[in-house]
């Protein structure tokens, strides 16, 4: 079962799943964790340890079908691109195109090879902009302009971080770099958990288009993470002295 297939069986299951041999983490280190809480509660991960809690030849798997890793030189390369470019780049492209705010895509930061990229990534968001609207991710077209999916890129790379670790193709120490990282590139990003989440889902949409079934359960999910008691979104705000 790969990664988005699990996203109905995780909505019927026990939200925040806890480790119960977990090690006791800083408070700065379960927020970071927890910019991948959106991708563990889609794979039933769990919510407060380095350890996912799933099945180990399920990762390897995984992580060979939709990211090609299958040995540490392709485990860094992934993680580095997350980190620097991801699919930031194209939104950055695309941005003031897709809001009506100019009337040419900015290729400046594109690859050739990735230029043809963003016309799928356009039609996506235009089959996207009227549920993202109606779940109040944006209130109108235009604010794409002003948003980033930085969250998209960070919250997948937390994800990957942690199965690599499990799998043994990274050291924790290292693990924790790429972890902290992604905690701080959103912390430069975004006020909140609200803000990175609409900056998720618009990644999101940006990258599998209108995919209602897809992007209502995730954005159910970033809805309870926002709102639910047993949260760790609400135990471990993105920004600590908020």
């Amino acid at each position: 079962m790969g990664f988005f297939k699990k996203l109905a069986g995780a909505l019927s299951k026990k939200k925040y799943r806890k480790n119960p041999n977990a090690a006791v983490l800083t408070v700065e280190q379960y927020a970071a964790l927890n910019v991948g809480a959106i991708n563990a509660e889609q794979t039933m991960y769990f919510c407060d340890s380095l350890h996912t809690g799933s099945d180990k030849n399920e990762m390897r798997r995984n992580l060979a079908d939709y990211y090609g890793i299958v040995d540490r030189d392709t485990v860094l390369s992934t993680l580095d691109w997350l980190s620097s470019r991801g699919h930031r780049v194209y939104f950055e492209a695309i941005k003031q195109f897709i809001s009506g705010l100019s009337t040419a895509i900015d290729e400046t930061d594109l690859e050739e090879e990735q230029k043809v990229n963003t016309y799928e990534y356009i039609q996506n968001l235009n089959t996207s902009i009227e549920d993202l609207i109606k779940n109040k991710h944006i209130k109108k077209k235009v604010d794409l302009s002003t948003q980033s999916v930085v969250g998209w890129d960070m919250g997948r790379l937390v994800l990957v971080t942690r199965c690599c670790y499990e799998l043994a193709y990274i050291s924790e120490e290292e693990a924790w770099n790429y972890i902290r990282k992604a905690h701080r590139e959103c912390q430069n990003t975004y006020l909140d958990w609200k803000e990175f989440a609409d900056g998720y889902i618009i990644g999101r949409c940006m990258w599998g288009g209108s995919d209602m079934m897809r992007h209502g359960g995730i954005m159910g999910i970033a809805k309870g993470l926002l709102e639910d008691d047993e949260s760790p979104w609400l135990k471990y705000p993105l920004r600590q002295n908020t």
